[in-house]
């Protein structure tokens, strides 16, 4: 099956993204070398936030904890074709999801194929509550290449400690529609990733979630840490297993593991919000890194080349520990060399 995916996603490639491609990571390696920000073709990788709006209230998530300071809404539709309408011909691989639910947007599966109609890798992540008979048909037929679905315990009590307000029975139970939809209709899309974060409450589970990953046939299971931002949150949720921490703690303070050098991700991919606003990464989750709006008289091309990202891109190269977004990311060049 992993086979499969590579096709998919190679399926999306033609000549002219490729090229894109090589110019992106030349640009960044370009960049590495000469400590000044450079500038070759846009981003390979795009994400997208169908909606910042949710139904359960994760704790640990900005949208759930309700730590969440921009507006509350949902993308258009036209928002999005604006997007894709001005970087469908270089860009590959369209990521739908951000904060919030994804399937809270009636739009979020029109858009997912009107992607796939320019030839785009699509995948998305969800809590899986909306997942009847009529999405799980609809998903399908719009196209959609790759689907994480977080099932972060294997009874209702541990489900429900960090997926506040969730209900496991009704996961279960969409994610086994959409596996029977997808036999039905002959489809191999959209890929099922089960994502399970592992958590100080959860870690003893992790056999028996492998067990019910094959009982439900999904395609793979992702065994993923998790992310906090203060000492007490690290103490409650952090798994005694040290394969899954992120964070070495202290006796008062916690640091994150990794993060080291440069990140490529200002050159190699960039984030949109619900509402057009375009940020640099993931990780700016409340929109304090604002480079520009597409609903706002700019295209995407025009805010990716503004002075905004290449003084982001400059403080990067020269002092990343002055990017506040990047002091909770294990991200970076330097991780691998």
């Amino acid at each position: 099956m992993q086979d499969f995916v590579i096709q998919q996603a190679l399926k999306s490639f033609t000549p002219k993204r490729f090229f894109n491609v090589i110019k992106s990571v030349g640009s960044f390696a370009t960049s590495m070398l000469l400590k000044k920000p450079i500038v070759w073709g846009i981003p390979p990788v795009i994400t997208v936030e169908p909606t910042n709006r949710c139904n359960l209230d994760c704790p640990l998530c900005v949208t759930g904890s309700g730590n969440m300071t921009r507006v509350a809404g949902r993308m258009e539709l036209q928002t999005f074709q604006k997007l894709i309408d001005g970087i469908a011909d270089t860009v590959w691989y369209v990521i739908f999801y951000h904060q919030g639910e994804p399937y809270l947007n009636n739009a979020f599966l029109p858009a997912v194929r009107y992607a796939k109609d320019r030839g785009l890798y699509t995948e998305t992540s969800t809590n899986a509550h909306y997942l009847d008979e009529h999405n799980a048909i609809r998903t399908i037929g719009a196209g959609l290449d790759a689907m994480i679905v977080s099932v972060d315990g294997i009874t209702q009590a541990t489900y429900e400690k960090y997926r506040v307000k969730g209900d496991l029975q009704r996961v279960l139970n969409g994610i086994r529609t959409l596996v029977a939809a997808k036999k039905r209709l002959r489809s191999k899309t959209p890929y099922i990733l089960l994502q399970f974060l592992v958590m100080r409450h959860n870690e003893h589970e992790i056999p028996e979630i492998q067990a019910l990953a094959k009982e439900l046939g999904v395609d793979r299971l992702l065994l993923k840490n998790i992310q906090v931002e203060t000492y007490e949150e690290a103490l409650e949720w952090m798994p005694k297993s040290d394969h899954f921490q992120r964070y070495q703690i202290g006796d008062s303070d916690i640091s994150v593991r990794g993060g080291k050098g440069v990140c490529p991700r200002p050159w190699l991919s960039s984030l949109v919000n619900w509402d057009g606003t375009v940020v640099p990464c993931c990780f700016d989750k409340n929109g304090h890194h604002t480079m520009g709006e597409i609903n706002n008289g700019e295209n995407f091309v025009q805010i990716w080349s503004k002075e905004q990202y290449r003084d982001f891109r400059d403080k990067m190269l020269n002092d990343r520990s002055a990017i506040d977004i990047c002091k909770n990311c294990n991200q970076g060049f330097g991780v691998w060399v």
